[in-house]
């Protein structure tokens, strides 16, 4: 019997790490740029597919003036997190960002090919 405990608990993480394809996801929480030490809301909805490649929208103010952009990322599994890694053009200027998901947090620090740089860190909404 407590063999049969230990088997469901360890499946049990194991699928909770596991994203399923089709999925879609929500997030909510805040970002900061650095180079200007601004900050604002930012809301990310992705999809993803059986490959682990998701497409995602973001959403929030920038100093109170509403933006949306898409990106796609892509996503590797450690069993621990999802580790992500991502580009965008936003404003014709070209974004990278790296980061993870772990439980119910997407984490991520990004980049500009014109010096913005910051980081995000958002709560999963059911």
């Amino acid at each position: 019997m407590r063999s049969r405990f230990i088997l469901v608990v360890v499946l049990g993480i194991f699928c909770l790490s596991q994203v399923r394809a089709g999925e879609t996801r929500t997030w909510e929480g805040k970002w900061n740029n650095r180079k200007y030490n601004t900050t604002g809301s930012l809301k990310c909805v992705a999809t993803s597919d059986d490959k682990g490649n998701w497409k995602a929208t973001f959403t929030g103010l920038f100093k109170g003036d509403p933006f949306k952009y898409e990106a796609t990322f892509q996503s590797k599994d450690t069993g621990k997190q999802l580790n992500l890694s991502g580009k965008a053009v936003i404003r014709g200027h070209q974004y990278q960002w790296i980061g993870f998901m772990k439980g119910a947090t997407l984490s991520g620090k990004y980049k500009s090919n014109i010096g913005y740089y910051g980081e995000f860190v958002l709560k999963e909404k059911k």
